[in-house]
């Protein structure tokens, strides 16, 4: 489940809990890629919480919304991750 977490964190939750080789793979796998909106991401437990500037991307999109533009691209991050989304 991918979801808005207040005003700059977009969360993914899973049943599972990631194991610490799949958590320090997906931690160095999201430094070494380039983002867009995304500027950190932690990994705790079950989830992803990912951090992005709300402001740049309503300026950018011309929206009030804007977490909509950075869900997708969490879920293209996680997809290519292998994540079944």
């Amino acid at each position: 489940m991918i979801f808005a977490n207040g005003d700059c964190h977009i969360t993914y939750q899973q049943q599972e809990p990631l194991s610490p080789a799949r958590r320090e793979d997906l931690e160095q796998s999201f430094k070494d890629s380039s983002h867009v909106y995304l500027l950190d991401m932690v990994a705790t437990g079950n989830t992803l919480t990912f951090y992005y500037s709300p402001i740049r991307v309503m300026e950018e999109h011309n929206t009030i919304e804007p977490g909509d533009v950075v869900i997708e691209e969490v879920r293209e991050f996680l997809t290519g991750m292998e994540f079944s989304i």
